[in-house]
């Protein structure tokens, strides 16, 4: 039996770049009572956090799963994941942006 393996790849890619981890974050932010409890500030901060967060777990499992190359040092370490929280956080205001400021 041939099973397409890059299928779990990929769906970790979509979380990655952003729009993933938008789509994840929106769907906790309606489904999670003590998020959807959040005054409007509090719950804008929370899901540009969660989306970060999501984003980052999603890189940290393709490299255990050895899809990435390990980043080596702390420093590499840091700028990966900051350029996959920064383009998660721009992604969530883009689509924020797009969806709940409409005229």
């Amino acid at each position: 039996m041939d099973v397409d393996t890059s299928v779990l790849f990929q769906f970790l890619i979509w979380i990655i770049s952003g729009g993933g981890a938008t789509a994840a974050t929106y769907f906790l932010m309606e489904k999670v009572k003590s998020l959807t409890e959040l005054s409007g500030e509090y719950k804008r901060y929370a899901s540009l956090i969660l989306a970060a967060v999501i984003a980052m777990l999603a890189f940290v499992i393709v490299v255990l799963l050895g899809y990435h190359q390990q980043p080596m040092g702390v420093q590499s370490w840091v700028e990966n994941l900051f350029a996959v929280a920064f383009i998660s956080v721009t992604s969530s205001q883009a689509v924020h942006g797009r969806t709940k400021l409409r005229a």
